[in-house]
């Protein structure tokens, strides 16, 4: 189970950092959002790697 969610985890910090990104592109917002999407999408990445490596 710790493993499934570890790949659900990932695939998700995965694919909202690109969409934040577009958002950025195509509408703005205040700069500090960006580094702080950044760091949120970097944590949850590396619990799911730690989940996924933990469950083996």
């Amino acid at each position: 189970m710790r493993h499934h969610i570890g790949i659900f985890l990932q695939v998700c910090a995965m694919t909202f950092l690109p969409l934040i990104v577009l958002y950025q592109l195509n509408f703005g917002f205040q700069l500090i959002i960006m580094p702080v999407c950044l760091t949120i999408g970097v944590i949850v990445f590396t619990i799911g790697t730690k989940l996924r490596e933990g469950a083996s």
